[in-house]
């Protein structure tokens, strides 16, 4: 499991979580939604171990990834941050296989890496530098580096967490769908997946559960259909929401922006 047990933190005088408790299961997409500011990426943060708690504590497969060595932190979990630093002087083959231990057999290691790439459909851009892509490219390009590092962590016997904040942000409709069924296929391989979602109707088309923030906390956490319901989402985000399902259709989130109503969460 990867879980984090009653963690709360404060970044600048702030408190951005506040007893949170959340677990990620090997096989399953959790997606993590809420309002700016809700917390999101801090917990991302603090279950990747790139974040330490102030009170509470995080486990990666039982262990507190605070224990675990850079490498070994790496060989369990990949991460897609928001803002993937530039590396604007790599090409792409190289930065996606920046975090593939050197130790796994460079055959191997350049399968993987073809194999990430076609998943974002990035091939013939191989050879090019990350700073002559577009800012779709090079969000993508990121995405592939992280498929890379889990499926380089499987390899090795370790891989098991993807941990993905915003991964369809910049993106068109078409390269949003290769990138959830990237994470789904991560999943269906055995990996959790946590996603940072801001579009609710993706989230629902992706997740086998909903985890929904405001203020640093958990107000909600179960399947779609639970947790994406009007009354719940309208409070969270202080907009009027409205949820439909087509017959044998996806269910769909609209705002309805002509509207306006204060949300009712908070942390104290």
């Amino acid at each position: 499991m990867l879980e984090a047990r009653g963690i709360s933190r404060r970044l600048g005088g702030a408190e951005v979580l506040c007893d949170v408790d959340l677990a990620v299961a090997p096989g399953e997409v959790l997606a993590l939604a809420g309002p700016n500011g809700a917390g999101k990426s801090s917990l991302l943060a603090c279950l990747s171990g790139a974040l330490r708690p102030d009170a509470g504590c995080v486990r990666i497969d039982g262990v507190d990834p605070a224990t675990l060595s850079a490498s070994a932190l790496a060989r369990r979990r990949a991460v897609l941050e928001q803002t993937p630093a530039m590396a604007a002087g790599f090409p792409l083959e190289v930065l996606v296989g920046i975090a593939i231990p050197a130790d796994l057999p460079p055959v191997q290691a350049a399968r993987l890496v073809a194999e990430s790439i076609a998943a974002m459909g990035l091939t013939r851009h191989r050879g090019r530098p990350i700073g002559q892509l577009s800012g779709g490219e090079r969000h993508r390009a990121h995405m592939a580096r992280a498929l890379a590092q889990l499926a380089a962590g499987r390899c090795l016997g370790s891989g098991r967490w993807l941990l993905l904040d915003e991964p369809t942000a910049s993106l068109d409709p078409a390269h949003q769908g290769a990138v959830l069924r990237a994470a789904r296929a991560a999943a269906h391989d055995g990996a959790g997946v946590l996603a940072v979602l801001h579009d609710l109707t993706l989230a629902a088309a992706l997740a086998d559960r909903v985890a929904l923030m405001r203020l640093g906390r958990i107000v909600a956490a179960g399947p779609p259909d639970e947790v994406l319901a009007p009354d719940l989402l309208t409070r969270v985000y202080g907009l009027p929401m409205q949820v439909m399902r087509p017959r044998g259709g996806p269910l769909t989130v609209v705002p309805r922006y002509h509207e306006t109503q204060e949300g009712e969460f908070g942390c104290s």
